[in-house]
Protein backbone atom coordinates (compact mmCIF):
# COMPACT_ATOMS: atom_id res chain seq x y z
CA UNK A 1 0.00 0.00 0.00
CA UNK A 2 2.88 2.21 0.94
CA UNK A 3 6.15 2.74 -0.27
CA UNK A 4 8.79 0.54 1.33
CA UNK A 5 10.94 3.20 2.54
CA UNK A 6 10.21 3.86 6.71
CA UNK A 7 9.16 7.13 6.24
CA UNK A 8 6.67 6.93 4.04
CA UNK A 9 5.09 3.81 6.23
CA UNK A 10 5.04 6.99 8.94
CA UNK A 11 3.47 9.21 7.32
CA UNK A 12 0.74 6.74 6.38
CA UNK A 13 0.57 5.74 10.37
CA UNK A 14 0.63 9.69 11.03
CA UNK A 15 -2.41 9.93 8.89
CA UNK A 16 -4.15 7.11 10.14
CA UNK A 17 -3.83 8.33 13.49
CA UNK A 18 -4.95 11.53 12.59
CA UNK A 19 -8.15 10.18 11.40
CA UNK A 20 -9.27 8.08 14.21
CA UNK A 21 -8.40 10.82 16.95
CA UNK A 22 -10.99 12.67 14.52
CA UNK A 23 -13.61 10.35 13.98
CA UNK A 24 -13.56 9.45 17.87
CA UNK A 25 -13.50 12.88 19.59
CA UNK A 26 -16.12 14.33 16.67
CA UNK A 27 -18.96 15.42 18.29
CA UNK A 28 -18.32 13.21 21.00
CA UNK A 29 -20.56 15.05 23.30
CA UNK A 30 -23.51 16.05 21.47
CA UNK A 31 -25.73 12.99 21.56
CA UNK A 32 -27.59 13.20 24.85
CA UNK A 33 -27.22 10.33 26.91
CA UNK A 34 -29.07 6.54 25.89
CA UNK A 35 -31.24 5.11 28.22
CA UNK A 36 -30.70 2.95 29.66
CA UNK A 37 -26.93 1.98 30.05
CA UNK A 38 -25.30 5.14 29.59
CA UNK A 39 -27.48 7.36 31.72
CA UNK A 40 -27.11 5.26 34.76
CA UNK A 41 -23.49 4.32 34.15
CA UNK A 42 -23.16 8.10 34.45
CA UNK A 43 -25.13 8.62 37.36
CA UNK A 44 -22.84 5.86 39.12
CA UNK A 45 -20.10 7.75 38.39
CA UNK A 46 -21.38 10.94 39.21
CA UNK A 47 -22.10 9.42 42.56
CA UNK A 48 -18.99 8.19 43.13
CA UNK A 49 -18.22 12.10 43.49
CA UNK A 50 -20.95 13.15 45.12
CA UNK A 51 -20.68 9.91 48.28
CA UNK A 52 -17.14 10.16 47.97
CA UNK A 53 -17.04 6.46 47.97
CA UNK A 54 -14.76 4.65 46.04
CA UNK A 55 -15.51 1.42 46.81
CA UNK A 56 -19.30 1.13 46.90
CA UNK A 57 -20.77 1.87 43.48
CA UNK A 58 -24.23 3.59 44.06
CA UNK A 59 -27.47 4.32 41.76
CA UNK A 60 -30.15 6.84 43.17
CA UNK A 61 -28.06 6.56 46.65
CA UNK A 62 -28.59 3.03 46.96
CA UNK A 63 -25.28 0.24 46.96
CA UNK A 64 -25.35 -0.76 43.20
CA UNK A 65 -23.22 -4.03 42.86
CA UNK A 66 -24.10 -5.69 39.94
CA UNK A 67 -20.79 -4.68 38.72
CA UNK A 68 -17.75 -3.95 39.80
CA UNK A 69 -16.36 0.05 40.64
CA UNK A 70 -13.29 0.09 38.37
CA UNK A 71 -14.85 1.77 35.08
CA UNK A 72 -17.37 3.79 37.40
CA UNK A 73 -14.39 5.22 38.79
CA UNK A 74 -12.40 6.07 35.75
CA UNK A 75 -15.92 7.91 34.34
CA UNK A 76 -15.58 9.93 38.24
CA UNK A 77 -11.97 10.80 37.45
CA UNK A 78 -12.90 12.25 34.28
CA UNK A 79 -15.73 14.20 35.71
CA UNK A 80 -13.46 15.31 38.19
CA UNK A 81 -11.50 16.42 35.60
CA UNK A 82 -13.72 17.49 32.91
CA UNK A 83 -16.40 18.64 34.52
CA UNK A 84 -19.98 16.45 34.23
CA UNK A 85 -21.26 16.02 30.74
CA UNK A 86 -21.92 13.84 27.90
CA UNK A 87 -18.16 13.98 26.23
CA UNK A 88 -16.43 13.71 29.85
CA UNK A 89 -19.19 10.82 30.55
CA UNK A 90 -17.85 9.13 27.15
CA UNK A 91 -14.13 9.89 26.94
CA UNK A 92 -12.83 6.04 28.86
CA UNK A 93 -14.53 4.58 26.45
CA UNK A 94 -12.85 6.57 23.54
CA UNK A 95 -9.03 6.15 25.22
CA UNK A 96 -10.06 2.46 25.71
CA UNK A 97 -10.96 2.50 21.68
CA UNK A 98 -7.80 3.83 21.10
CA UNK A 99 -5.80 1.34 23.23
CA UNK A 100 -7.95 -1.34 20.95
CA UNK A 101 -6.46 0.09 18.23
CA UNK A 102 -2.92 0.98 19.29
CA UNK A 103 -2.94 -3.06 20.60
CA UNK A 104 -3.97 -4.18 17.13
CA UNK A 105 -1.30 -2.32 14.87
CA UNK A 106 1.39 -3.54 17.25
CA UNK A 107 0.31 -7.49 17.09
CA UNK A 108 -0.71 -7.02 13.46
CA UNK A 109 2.70 -5.87 12.32
CA UNK A 110 4.64 -8.30 14.41
CA UNK A 111 2.64 -11.01 13.14
CA UNK A 112 2.22 -9.67 9.57
CA UNK A 113 4.00 -6.80 8.96
CA UNK A 114 2.97 -2.95 8.23
CA UNK A 115 0.78 -3.22 5.86
CA UNK A 116 -1.65 -5.95 7.64
CA UNK A 117 -1.48 -3.47 10.37
CA UNK A 118 -2.46 0.10 8.86
CA UNK A 119 -5.21 -2.25 7.29
CA UNK A 120 -5.88 -3.73 10.18
CA UNK A 121 -6.84 -0.90 12.24
CA UNK A 122 -8.41 1.06 9.55
CA UNK A 123 -10.99 -2.01 9.42
CA UNK A 124 -11.29 -2.25 12.94
CA UNK A 125 -12.42 1.32 13.45
CA UNK A 126 -14.99 1.43 10.58
CA UNK A 127 -16.77 -1.45 12.23
CA UNK A 128 -20.24 -0.47 12.75
CA UNK A 129 -20.63 -2.00 16.57
CA UNK A 130 -16.80 -0.88 17.52
CA UNK A 131 -17.10 2.07 16.29
CA UNK A 132 -20.55 2.79 18.07
CA UNK A 133 -18.99 1.33 21.16
CA UNK A 134 -16.23 3.62 21.12
CA UNK A 135 -18.57 6.28 21.86
CA UNK A 136 -20.70 4.74 24.60
CA UNK A 137 -21.04 4.74 28.32
CA UNK A 138 -20.57 1.58 28.90
CA UNK A 139 -17.88 -1.17 30.06
CA UNK A 140 -17.39 -3.54 27.54
CA UNK A 141 -14.79 -1.21 25.24
CA UNK A 142 -12.36 -1.00 28.46
CA UNK A 143 -12.93 -5.10 29.10
CA UNK A 144 -12.09 -5.28 25.58
CA UNK A 145 -8.77 -3.36 25.83
CA UNK A 146 -7.47 -4.58 28.83
CA UNK A 147 -8.30 -8.22 27.35
CA UNK A 148 -6.46 -7.32 24.45
CA UNK A 149 -3.50 -6.72 26.12
CA UNK A 150 -3.18 -9.61 27.88
CA UNK A 151 -3.46 -11.70 24.97
CA UNK A 152 -0.90 -9.24 22.96
CA UNK A 153 1.78 -9.45 25.63
CA UNK A 154 1.32 -13.14 26.00
CA UNK A 155 2.24 -13.19 22.53
CA UNK A 156 5.31 -10.70 22.25
CA UNK A 157 6.20 -12.36 25.68
CA UNK A 158 7.19 -15.73 23.64
CA UNK A 159 9.03 -13.85 21.56
CA UNK A 160 11.05 -11.56 23.41
CA UNK A 161 13.77 -13.22 26.24
CA UNK A 162 15.32 -11.47 29.44
CA UNK A 163 13.99 -8.78 31.20
CA UNK A 164 11.50 -7.40 28.45
CA UNK A 165 9.75 -11.12 28.34
CA UNK A 166 9.60 -10.74 32.29
CA UNK A 167 7.72 -7.35 32.08
CA UNK A 168 5.28 -8.45 29.02
CA UNK A 169 4.48 -11.58 31.23
CA UNK A 170 3.85 -9.88 34.08
CA UNK A 171 1.92 -6.78 32.52
CA UNK A 172 -0.28 -9.53 31.19
CA UNK A 173 -0.91 -10.71 34.74
CA UNK A 174 -1.57 -6.95 35.60
CA UNK A 175 -4.14 -6.48 32.71
CA UNK A 176 -6.12 -9.59 33.54
CA UNK A 177 -6.44 -8.93 36.85
CA UNK A 178 -7.65 -5.06 35.53
CA UNK A 179 -9.88 -7.11 33.51
CA UNK A 180 -11.21 -8.73 36.02
CA UNK A 181 -11.87 -5.37 38.10
CA UNK A 182 -14.22 -4.27 35.43
CA UNK A 183 -16.91 -6.70 34.40
CA UNK A 184 -16.14 -9.97 36.97
CA UNK A 185 -14.43 -14.00 35.68
CA UNK A 186 -15.03 -12.88 31.75
CA UNK A 187 -11.77 -11.04 32.21
CA UNK A 188 -9.47 -13.16 32.67
CA UNK A 189 -11.47 -16.38 32.02
CA UNK A 190 -11.77 -15.53 28.42
CA UNK A 191 -8.16 -14.95 27.63
CA UNK A 192 -6.83 -17.17 30.25
CA UNK A 193 -8.84 -20.04 27.84
CA UNK A 194 -7.41 -18.92 24.63
CA UNK A 195 -4.21 -19.54 26.21
CA UNK A 196 -5.14 -22.73 27.82
CA UNK A 197 -6.25 -23.95 24.17
CA UNK A 198 -3.86 -22.34 22.11
CA UNK A 199 -1.04 -24.46 23.92
CA UNK A 200 -2.67 -27.36 24.06
CA UNK A 201 -3.30 -27.47 20.02
CA UNK A 202 -0.09 -26.22 19.24
CA UNK A 203 1.83 -28.43 22.39
CA UNK A 204 3.78 -25.56 23.30
CA UNK A 205 3.55 -26.72 27.16
CA UNK A 206 7.34 -25.50 27.93
CA UNK A 207 6.12 -22.12 27.56
CA UNK A 208 4.29 -21.86 30.74
CA UNK A 209 7.57 -22.49 32.33
CA UNK A 210 8.54 -18.97 31.05
CA UNK A 211 5.13 -17.34 31.60
CA UNK A 212 6.42 -16.57 35.48
CA UNK A 213 3.58 -18.55 37.56
CA UNK A 214 5.01 -17.77 41.09
CA UNK A 215 5.09 -13.87 40.41
CA UNK A 216 2.43 -13.48 38.29
CA UNK A 217 -0.86 -15.00 39.84
CA UNK A 218 -0.01 -13.40 43.14
CA UNK A 219 0.07 -10.00 41.37
CA UNK A 220 -2.76 -11.05 39.72
CA UNK A 221 -4.96 -12.52 43.02
CA UNK A 222 -3.70 -8.55 44.64
CA UNK A 223 -4.82 -6.45 41.58
CA UNK A 224 -8.03 -8.24 41.47
CA UNK A 225 -9.33 -9.01 44.71
CA UNK A 226 -8.45 -5.83 46.35
CA UNK A 227 -11.61 -4.25 45.45
CA UNK A 228 -13.66 -7.60 45.88
CA UNK A 229 -12.39 -7.83 49.06
CA UNK A 230 -13.24 -4.31 50.87
CA UNK A 231 -17.25 -4.80 48.86
CA UNK A 232 -17.61 -7.76 50.67
CA UNK A 233 -16.68 -6.25 54.24
CA UNK A 234 -18.66 -3.09 53.23
CA UNK A 235 -21.57 -5.31 52.00
CA UNK A 236 -21.43 -8.38 53.46
CA UNK A 237 -23.12 -11.37 51.60
CA UNK A 238 -22.00 -8.65 47.59
CA UNK A 239 -19.38 -11.81 46.65
CA UNK A 240 -21.87 -15.04 47.37
CA UNK A 241 -24.53 -12.64 44.49
CA UNK A 242 -22.19 -11.52 42.37
CA UNK A 243 -20.67 -14.72 41.30
CA UNK A 244 -23.61 -16.93 41.70
CA UNK A 245 -26.17 -14.41 40.31
CA UNK A 246 -24.62 -12.27 38.53
CA UNK A 247 -22.08 -14.61 36.65
CA UNK A 248 -22.69 -18.12 37.03
CA UNK A 249 -26.99 -18.40 37.05
CA UNK A 250 -26.88 -15.29 34.46
CA UNK A 251 -24.45 -17.55 31.98
CA UNK A 252 -25.90 -20.92 32.71
CA UNK A 253 -30.12 -19.74 32.73
CA UNK A 254 -32.18 -17.25 30.62
CA UNK A 255 -33.88 -15.93 33.85
CA UNK A 256 -32.51 -12.77 33.04
CA UNK A 257 -34.86 -12.46 29.79
CA UNK A 258 -31.59 -11.84 27.95
CA UNK A 259 -31.65 -14.93 25.76
CA UNK A 260 -31.42 -15.75 21.75
CA UNK A 261 -31.16 -18.26 19.57
CA UNK A 262 -28.01 -20.43 18.87
CA UNK A 263 -27.07 -18.25 15.99
CA UNK A 264 -27.63 -14.80 17.70
CA UNK A 265 -23.77 -13.83 17.52
CA UNK A 266 -23.81 -14.53 13.99
CA UNK A 267 -26.55 -12.65 12.99
CA UNK A 268 -24.69 -10.12 15.48
CA UNK A 269 -21.04 -10.42 13.86
CA UNK A 270 -22.98 -10.00 10.53
CA UNK A 271 -24.30 -6.11 11.73
CA UNK A 272 -21.30 -5.38 13.74
CA UNK A 273 -18.65 -6.01 11.32
CA UNK A 274 -20.20 -4.32 8.50
CA UNK A 275 -18.91 -3.85 5.85
CA UNK A 276 -16.05 -6.14 6.51
CA UNK A 277 -18.10 -8.89 6.33
CA UNK A 278 -18.48 -9.55 2.60
CA UNK A 279 -14.30 -9.91 3.24
CA UNK A 280 -14.97 -13.00 5.62
CA UNK A 281 -15.40 -16.14 3.12
CA UNK A 282 -12.55 -14.62 1.51
CA UNK A 283 -10.27 -14.57 4.69
CA UNK A 284 -11.19 -17.95 5.93
CA UNK A 285 -10.46 -19.33 1.89
CA UNK A 286 -6.87 -17.38 2.55
CA UNK A 287 -6.69 -18.81 6.50
CA UNK A 288 -7.12 -22.41 5.14
CA UNK A 289 -4.29 -21.92 2.70
CA UNK A 290 -2.34 -20.95 5.54
CA UNK A 291 -2.97 -23.29 8.22
CA UNK A 292 -1.53 -24.43 10.52
CA UNK A 293 0.52 -21.07 11.15
CA UNK A 294 0.58 -20.63 15.26
CA UNK A 295 -0.05 -16.98 14.63
CA UNK A 296 -3.02 -17.68 12.69
CA UNK A 297 -4.05 -20.81 15.60
CA UNK A 298 -3.62 -18.04 18.10
CA UNK A 299 -6.41 -15.30 16.57
CA UNK A 300 -9.07 -18.36 15.37
CA UNK A 301 -8.93 -19.54 18.79
CA UNK A 302 -9.17 -15.28 19.78
CA UNK A 303 -12.02 -15.40 17.85
CA UNK A 304 -14.09 -18.53 18.63
CA UNK A 305 -13.24 -18.95 21.98
CA UNK A 306 -15.49 -15.93 23.22
CA UNK A 307 -17.92 -16.31 19.96
CA UNK A 308 -18.30 -19.85 21.56
CA UNK A 309 -18.70 -19.27 25.12
CA UNK A 310 -21.31 -16.32 24.77
CA UNK A 311 -23.32 -18.56 22.18
CA UNK A 312 -23.38 -21.06 25.28
CA UNK A 313 -24.58 -18.31 27.76
CA UNK A 314 -28.15 -18.38 28.48
CA UNK A 315 -27.71 -14.77 28.63
CA UNK A 316 -26.82 -12.48 25.46
CA UNK A 317 -26.38 -9.06 24.21
CA UNK A 318 -24.82 -7.66 21.08
CA UNK A 319 -22.05 -5.96 23.07
CA UNK A 320 -20.70 -9.47 24.73
CA UNK A 321 -18.85 -10.39 21.55
CA UNK A 322 -16.52 -7.33 21.27
CA UNK A 323 -13.60 -8.94 22.43
CA UNK A 324 -13.01 -10.92 19.03
CA UNK A 325 -12.77 -7.74 16.95
CA UNK A 326 -9.31 -7.51 17.23
CA UNK A 327 -7.95 -10.45 15.96
CA UNK A 328 -10.70 -10.61 13.15
CA UNK A 329 -10.07 -7.61 12.40
CA UNK A 330 -6.37 -8.66 11.97
CA UNK A 331 -6.85 -11.45 10.12
CA UNK A 332 -9.16 -9.60 7.45
CA UNK A 333 -6.05 -6.64 7.33
CA UNK A 334 -3.19 -9.36 6.60
CA UNK A 335 -5.67 -11.03 3.84
CA UNK A 336 -6.85 -7.47 2.34
CA UNK A 337 -2.88 -6.59 2.39
CA UNK A 338 -2.37 -10.36 0.80
CA UNK A 339 -4.78 -9.50 -1.82
CA UNK A 340 -3.40 -6.83 -4.00
CA UNK A 341 -0.24 -9.04 -4.26
CA UNK A 342 -2.47 -11.10 -6.65
CA UNK A 343 -3.78 -9.72 -10.11
CA UNK A 344 -7.18 -11.25 -10.35
CA UNK A 345 -9.52 -8.17 -10.64
CA UNK A 346 -12.06 -10.47 -8.89
CA UNK A 347 -10.41 -9.83 -5.58
CA UNK A 348 -10.05 -6.58 -6.21
CA UNK A 349 -13.66 -5.70 -6.35
CA UNK A 350 -14.42 -7.97 -3.47
CA UNK A 351 -12.03 -5.89 -1.74
CA UNK A 352 -13.53 -2.40 -2.79
CA UNK A 353 -16.98 -3.39 -1.50
CA UNK A 354 -16.45 -1.55 2.27
CA UNK A 355 -14.63 1.54 0.02
CA UNK A 356 -17.45 1.46 -2.36
CA UNK A 357 -19.84 1.19 0.72
CA UNK A 358 -18.77 4.53 2.69
CA UNK A 359 -18.45 6.32 -0.58
CA UNK A 360 -21.94 5.30 -1.39
CA UNK A 361 -23.38 6.18 2.56
CA UNK A 362 -21.30 9.72 2.32
CA UNK A 363 -23.10 10.41 -0.91
CA UNK A 364 -26.23 9.40 0.16
CA UNK A 365 -26.28 11.45 3.16
CA UNK A 366 -24.98 14.88 0.95
CA UNK A 367 -28.17 14.02 -0.98
CA UNK A 368 -30.30 14.09 2.08
CA UNK A 369 -29.04 17.13 3.31
CA UNK A 370 -29.22 18.63 0.35
CA UNK A 371 -32.58 18.25 -0.53
CA UNK A 372 -34.93 19.70 1.17
CA UNK A 373 -37.88 17.64 2.67
CA UNK A 374 -36.49 14.13 1.98
CA UNK A 375 -35.64 14.67 6.09
CA UNK A 376 -37.81 15.10 8.59
CA UNK A 377 -37.54 19.01 10.06
CA UNK A 378 -36.16 18.21 13.78
CA UNK A 379 -33.53 15.97 11.66
CA UNK A 380 -32.87 18.74 9.09
CA UNK A 381 -32.92 21.40 11.57
CA UNK A 382 -30.30 20.35 13.55
CA UNK A 383 -28.05 18.74 10.86
CA UNK A 384 -28.26 22.29 9.28
CA UNK A 385 -26.82 23.46 12.26
CA UNK A 386 -24.44 21.01 13.19
CA UNK A 387 -22.33 20.95 9.73
CA UNK A 388 -21.88 25.43 9.91
CA UNK A 389 -18.90 24.19 12.22
CA UNK A 390 -17.59 22.56 9.52
CA UNK A 391 -18.23 23.19 6.35
CA UNK A 392 -14.80 23.30 5.09
CA UNK A 393 -14.55 19.44 6.14
CA UNK A 394 -17.99 18.58 4.65
CA UNK A 395 -17.57 20.42 1.32
CA UNK A 396 -14.00 19.08 0.73
CA UNK A 397 -15.10 15.83 2.05
CA UNK A 398 -18.57 15.65 -0.59
CA UNK A 399 -15.87 16.90 -3.24
CA UNK A 400 -13.37 14.62 -2.92
CA UNK A 401 -15.66 11.68 -2.95
CA UNK A 402 -16.87 12.74 -6.24
CA UNK A 403 -13.60 13.05 -7.34
CA UNK A 404 -12.32 9.38 -5.74
CA UNK A 405 -15.74 7.99 -7.35
CA UNK A 406 -15.24 9.32 -10.92
CA UNK A 407 -11.84 8.39 -10.62
CA UNK A 408 -12.43 4.70 -9.58
CA UNK A 409 -15.28 4.33 -12.49
CA UNK A 410 -12.99 6.07 -15.27
CA UNK A 411 -9.18 4.95 -14.36
CA UNK A 412 -9.65 1.28 -12.24
CA UNK A 413 -8.05 2.82 -9.17
CA UNK A 414 -10.79 0.38 -7.22
CA UNK A 415 -7.40 -1.95 -7.83
CA UNK A 416 -4.59 -0.05 -6.15
CA UNK A 417 -4.31 -0.36 -1.94
CA UNK A 418 -3.54 3.48 -1.28
CA UNK A 419 -6.70 4.58 -3.32
CA UNK A 420 -8.75 1.71 -1.63
CA UNK A 421 -7.92 2.82 1.91
CA UNK A 422 -7.56 6.49 1.36
CA UNK A 423 -11.35 5.95 -0.16
CA UNK A 424 -12.72 4.00 3.23
CA UNK A 425 -11.12 6.64 5.38
CA UNK A 426 -12.50 9.31 3.89
CA UNK A 427 -16.18 8.07 2.57
CA UNK A 428 -16.37 6.57 6.03
CA UNK A 429 -15.42 10.12 7.50
CA UNK A 430 -17.95 12.30 5.05
CA UNK A 431 -20.69 9.64 6.58
CA UNK A 432 -20.00 9.74 10.32
CA UNK A 433 -19.67 13.71 10.04
CA UNK A 434 -23.34 13.55 8.25
CA UNK A 435 -24.64 11.07 10.86
CA UNK A 436 -23.75 12.30 13.81
CA UNK A 437 -26.43 15.18 14.07
CA UNK A 438 -28.69 12.77 13.21
CA UNK A 439 -28.01 10.43 16.08
CA UNK A 440 -27.85 13.37 18.55
CA UNK A 441 -31.19 14.53 17.38
CA UNK A 442 -32.52 10.33 17.80
CA UNK A 443 -30.79 10.60 21.24
CA UNK A 444 -33.60 13.24 22.42
CA UNK A 445 -35.95 10.73 22.05
CA UNK A 446 -33.85 7.98 24.02
CA UNK A 447 -32.80 9.92 27.02
CA UNK A 448 -34.30 12.24 29.65
CA UNK A 449 -32.40 15.05 28.91
CA UNK A 450 -35.39 17.09 27.26
CA UNK A 451 -37.89 16.13 29.88
CA UNK A 452 -34.74 17.07 32.75
CA UNK A 453 -35.14 20.66 31.27
CA UNK A 454 -38.76 21.03 31.45
CA UNK A 455 -38.65 19.95 34.68
CA UNK A 456 -36.27 21.93 35.91
CA UNK A 457 -38.06 25.48 36.33
CA UNK A 458 -41.01 23.04 37.98
CA UNK A 459 -38.49 21.79 40.89
CA UNK A 460 -38.44 24.13 44.44
CA UNK A 461 -35.86 23.87 47.18
CA UNK A 462 -37.06 20.92 49.45
CA UNK A 463 -39.23 19.04 47.05
CA UNK A 464 -39.13 14.97 46.85
CA UNK A 465 -39.20 13.80 43.33
CA UNK A 466 -40.89 10.67 42.69
CA UNK A 467 -40.11 7.94 40.10
CA UNK A 468 -43.66 5.85 39.52
CA UNK A 469 -43.59 2.66 38.02
CA UNK A 470 -40.83 4.01 35.72
CA UNK A 471 -37.14 3.90 35.22
CA UNK A 472 -35.77 6.97 33.94
CA UNK A 473 -32.02 6.22 34.33
CA UNK A 474 -30.52 9.56 32.93
CA UNK A 475 -32.95 11.70 34.62
CA UNK A 476 -30.51 11.68 38.23
CA UNK A 477 -27.69 12.82 36.04
CA UNK A 478 -29.82 15.51 34.27
CA UNK A 479 -31.29 17.18 37.18
CA UNK A 480 -27.71 16.52 38.99
CA UNK A 481 -29.99 15.80 42.25
CA UNK A 482 -28.52 15.88 45.40
CA UNK A 483 -31.16 13.89 47.46
CA UNK A 484 -32.36 10.58 46.16
CA UNK A 485 -35.57 10.40 43.96
CA UNK A 486 -38.39 8.16 45.68
CA UNK A 487 -38.58 5.27 43.67
CA UNK A 488 -42.36 3.65 43.91
CA UNK A 489 -42.82 -0.31 42.09
CA UNK A 490 -44.37 -3.06 43.17
CA UNK A 491 -42.10 -5.01 45.05
CA UNK A 492 -42.34 -8.26 43.67
CA UNK A 493 -40.08 -7.47 40.50
CA UNK A 494 -36.94 -9.27 39.92
CA UNK A 495 -35.05 -5.96 38.99
CA UNK A 496 -35.65 -2.31 40.10
CA UNK A 497 -33.56 0.28 38.87
CA UNK A 498 -32.37 -2.34 36.42
CA UNK A 499 -30.53 -3.61 39.39
CA UNK A 500 -31.21 -7.51 40.26
CA UNK A 501 -29.08 -6.66 42.96
CA UNK A 502 -31.05 -4.06 44.19
CA UNK A 503 -34.68 -5.66 43.65
CA UNK A 504 -33.13 -9.09 46.13
CA UNK A 505 -31.11 -7.20 48.26
CA UNK A 506 -32.98 -4.46 49.24
CA UNK A 507 -29.76 -2.53 50.30
CA UNK A 508 -29.53 0.68 52.81
CA UNK A 509 -28.93 3.49 51.02
CA UNK A 510 -26.03 5.51 51.32
CA UNK A 511 -25.62 6.96 55.40
CA UNK A 512 -27.80 9.75 55.50
CA UNK A 513 -30.39 9.38 53.49
CA UNK A 514 -33.81 8.27 53.96
CA UNK A 515 -35.68 5.36 52.38
CA UNK A 516 -35.81 5.29 48.33
CA UNK A 517 -37.94 2.01 47.59
CA UNK A 518 -41.49 2.13 48.14
CA UNK A 519 -44.37 -0.65 47.07
CA UNK A 520 -47.21 1.39 45.91
CA UNK A 521 -49.30 1.24 49.26
CA UNK A 522 -46.73 2.41 50.99
CA UNK A 523 -46.41 5.05 48.83
CA UNK A 524 -50.34 5.85 49.08
CA UNK A 525 -50.00 5.93 52.54
CA UNK A 526 -46.96 8.49 52.59
CA UNK A 527 -48.52 10.65 50.37
CA UNK A 528 -51.65 11.25 52.28
CA UNK A 529 -49.91 12.07 55.14
CA UNK A 530 -47.01 14.18 53.49
CA UNK A 531 -46.21 17.83 54.04
CA UNK A 532 -43.94 18.22 51.52
CA UNK A 533 -44.94 18.96 48.00
CA UNK A 534 -44.39 15.74 45.80
CA UNK A 535 -43.22 16.15 41.70
CA UNK A 536 -43.83 12.39 40.83
CA UNK A 537 -42.69 10.75 36.97
CA UNK A 538 -45.05 8.99 35.89
CA UNK A 539 -45.75 7.18 32.46
CA UNK A 540 -49.15 9.31 31.28
CA UNK A 541 -51.17 6.25 31.17
CA UNK A 542 -50.77 5.43 34.60
CA UNK A 543 -51.45 8.95 35.83
CA UNK A 544 -55.08 7.73 37.08
CA UNK A 545 -53.83 4.78 39.70
CA UNK A 546 -51.47 7.64 41.65
CA UNK A 547 -52.98 7.91 44.87
CA UNK A 548 -54.75 11.34 46.07
CA UNK A 549 -54.13 13.79 48.92
CA UNK A 550 -57.72 14.91 49.60
CA UNK A 551 -57.72 15.77 45.89
CA UNK A 552 -56.95 14.71 42.15
CA UNK A 553 -53.35 14.60 41.76
CA UNK A 554 -52.46 17.93 39.71
CA UNK A 555 -50.54 17.58 36.09
CA UNK A 556 -47.72 19.90 35.78
CA UNK A 557 -46.82 18.79 32.34
CA UNK A 558 -46.28 16.60 29.64
CA UNK A 559 -43.20 15.52 28.01
CA UNK A 560 -43.66 12.64 25.29
CA UNK A 561 -44.91 9.76 27.26
CA UNK A 562 -44.17 11.07 30.79
CA UNK A 563 -46.75 13.23 32.86
CA UNK A 564 -44.74 15.49 35.92
CA UNK A 565 -47.32 15.32 38.54
CA UNK A 566 -47.64 17.39 42.07
CA UNK A 567 -49.90 17.08 45.13
CA UNK A 568 -50.32 20.55 45.55
CA UNK A 569 -52.44 22.73 43.89
CA UNK A 570 -50.64 24.96 40.79
CA UNK A 571 -51.52 26.71 37.73
CA UNK A 572 -53.33 25.32 34.93
CA UNK A 573 -51.72 23.17 32.70
CA UNK A 574 -51.29 24.75 29.81
CA UNK A 575 -49.13 24.41 25.67
CA UNK A 576 -45.73 26.02 25.79
CA UNK A 577 -43.17 25.05 22.94
CA UNK A 578 -44.35 21.96 21.96
CA UNK A 579 -44.87 20.65 25.64
CA UNK A 580 -47.77 20.79 27.76
CA UNK A 581 -47.53 22.75 30.73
Amino acid sequence: MCAKSLDRHTWCLIALCLFCLVILFSDLGAAALFEPDEGRNAEVAREILLLRDWVTPHYDFIPRLDKPVFFFGLVALSFKIFGLGEWSARLPSVLAALGCLSLTYVLARAIFGRRAALWSVLILVTSVEFFALSRTVILDMMLTMFITLSLVCFWLSQLAAGRRRKTLVLLMYVSLGVATLIKGPIGFLLPAAVIFFYLLLSRKWAVLGAMELSLGVPVFLFVAASWYVAAELRNPGFLQHFFWEENFVRFTSTQFKRSGPWYYFIMVLAVGFFPWTALLPMTVADFRRRWPAQEHLFLVLWIAVPFVVFSLSGSKLPHYILPLYPPLAILVGATVAKAFNVSSPRISWVVSFPAATFFSLALLSALLFLSSGLLPDQVQTRVYAALPRAPILFTAGVAAALVLGLAAITGGLWRRAFYLYGATALGFAVFILIAEPIIATVSLNRSSKQLAKAAASLIHEGDQLVLYEKYLSSLPFYLDIQEPIWVVWSGNKSQVLGSDYIAKKRPEPAGGYGKVLYTHEEFATLSLASKNRLVVFVDHRGFDTLPSAGGAPIRLLDVGNTSIVTNHRQAKLVSLNGWTR
